[in-house]
């Protein structure tokens, strides 16, 4: 019988079920797949969860959210654009190598602060502002505006057109969405500079590189992806299809923590752990016959 989303949440008393293996109908089925998926997803890393990600960099911006149930990068990312590879960094040094100019000034006009109800992000009205993701304004002389304080600073979350920026206000937030600011704010600013990045780096859920663009780019990334979760509507993914024993084992494993049986779960993880081991070596040989030729670091790369 196919494993299914279905079939593992049958009742107990039906072939394949999760309550049927472990023989007690009081255990947590759905949470216990749950957290079998997540363990799974974060012990396999097969041919199925290899992908590409391909996406574009627009003038001014730095940094790019992720794509859904991304796990990790492999290898270089390609710059399609100018045809080189940027290699991965720690954050830090991604963060250090990001040069700034301080002389930009001026002033704001009337109201120029619009935020939004619940939200830590406001929109900040300023002409020609000539600003990049990720540069900091730091603002005076700006009116109380439905309830946050606009004096102080703040990041460019991103540029919506030459006019205009979203702020990153931190930990205050809109309460009802209101346009205002009074007519005396000034600001000085420090603006990322623009380049050709040379580097990246994975915080905040983003892939952030150590400049801002100065031109569109178009790039793309390998990557290893986690399959969509079982559900209703995706009843089956590549683990329930090609690795149904995989499933059951490691199901069991979180069915004897729910229990709280010691001896059922070291006896289960024990098994699931060389189940994956031997998986592992049997993805290995999609390599076979494959030619390796050698990735030469410059000075100062870190892998």
């Amino acid at each position: 019988m196919a494993m299914t989303y279905t079939s593992l949440l049958a009742p107990k008393g039906t072939a394949g079920s999760i309550l049927n293996w472990v023989g007690y109908s009081k255990i947590d089925n759905v949470t216990a797949l749950e957290e079998t998926q997540s363990l799974l997803v974060s012990l396999l890393r097969v041919r199925e969860m290899r992908t590409e990600w391909v996406f574009g960099m627009s003038p001014g911006s730095c940094r790019v959210s992720l794509p859904l149930r991304f796990l990790d990068p492999i290898g270089k990312a390609w710059d399609i654009t100018n045809s080189i590879k940027l290699g991965q960094k720690i954050e830090t040094e991604v963060e250090g190598a990001r040069a700034y100019d301080s002389s930009l000034s001026g002033s704001f006009g009337n109201d120029p602060f619009t935020t939004t109800a619940g939200s830590s992000s406001v929109l900040a009205h300023l002409v020609a502002h000539n600003l990049t993701q990720a540069s900091t304004v730091t603002i005076i002389g700006a009116t109380v505006v439905d309830g946050v304080t606009m004096n102080g600073t703040f990041e460019v979350l991103d540029v919506v057109d030459v006019d205009n920026v979203h702020l990153n206000i931190g930990d205050q937030a809109g309460t009802a969405g209101a346009v205002g600011g009074g007519a005396a704010a000034t600001y000085t600013a420090n603006k990322l500079i623009t380049s050709t990045p040379s580097r990246w780096a994975v915080w905040d859920e983003m892939m952030q590189f150590d400049a801002a663009f100065e031109i569109a780019t178009s790039f793309k990334l390998m990557y290893f992806r986690a399959p969509p979760p079982l559900s209703v509507t995706n009843p089956t993914n590549f683990i329930t299809s090609r690795y149904p024993k995989l499933m059951r084992v490691a199901t069991n494993c979180a069915a004897a923590e729910f229990m709280k049986d010691d001896e059922e779960y070291n006896k289960a993880l024990t098994a699931l752990t060389a189940l994956v081991q031997s998986v592992s070596a049997e993805n290995d040989l999609i390599y076979r016959g494959a030619e390796f030729g050698t990735d030469t670091p410059t000075p100062g790369d870190y892998y």
